[in-house]
């Protein structure tokens, strides 16, 4: 009997290594995925992301190794409008997404999560296509907007997607007076009448018709600078 005992328990730990489904298979084998995933360290720069939501400017400053903060980049925005301002606070940045469907069911690229239902990310698309952008939409950059969100254009927002980790700083706040360290970019407008209206000029697609195309682009943005 005590023979049967033991060669019965045998049995059932073999059974419980081959069949995933229990829980003895999970413990042994979450330890080295989960200290594989926490030995995954992102080796870009730390940088923290300031909106003006009032001049509608974000400007960009990486922490240097004394903890400084330099200025390096600066972007034009659109904040949230009157009735659905971008809440003002300091947050951090959680979830990325090449295309993220938005609340009024057009379509944001390069969008970037960093407080609940806030987002940076392009001027919105009708559809999820780069062909479809809201041009004038595009041509409000530079004003309170949005329905909350921070609109930029494609390139800035492919920008802060790609060079902005999870976890990055982001300080929303108001002020009237100044933009930011190195000013407000001037945004260009999109014509209505060109052909190439349903594409954002800046961006880097190699089926972009802005690069190589016939039709100007460049009418200087003349809002506050």
């Amino acid at each position: 009997m005590k023979r049967d005992k033991i060669l019965l328990a045998g049995i059932m730990c073999a059974g419980l290594l081959l069949f995933p489904g229990t829980t003895a298979y999970v413990d042994a084998a979450e330890p080295a995925e989960v200290q594989e995933e926490s030995e995954k360290v992102d080796s870009r720069p730390d940088y923290v992301l300031y909106v003006n939501r009032a001049l509608n400017c974000v400007t960009v400053k990486i922490q240097e190794e004394d903890g400084s903060l330099t200025p390096v980049k600066a972007m034009v925005c659109s904040c949230g409008r009157e009735e659905s301002a971008t809440p003002e606070g300091t947050f951090r940045t959680t979830n990325y997404y090449e295309w993220r469907k938005m609340v009024d069911d057009t379509y944001g690229r390069y969008a970037v999560r960093f407080n609940g239902k806030i987002l940076f990310h392009s001027v919105p698309y009708i559809e999820e296509s780069p062909d479809t952008l809201k041009w004038e939409e595009y041509n409000l950059l530079g004003e309170n907007a949005s329905l909350g969100c921070v609109r930029l254009a494609a390139e800035d927002a492919k920008w802060i997607y790609d060079n902005c980790k999870r976890g990055t700083k982001v300080i929303v706040y108001s002020d009237t007076e100044e933009a930011g360290e190195l000013g407000k970019p001037s945004a260009v407008q999109i014509d209505a009448d060109s052909p190439y209206r349903t594409w954002d000029p800046t961006d880097d697609s190699a089926e972009n018709p802005w690069f190589g195309g016939d039709g100007a682009i460049a009418v200087p943005f003349t809002g506050i600078q």
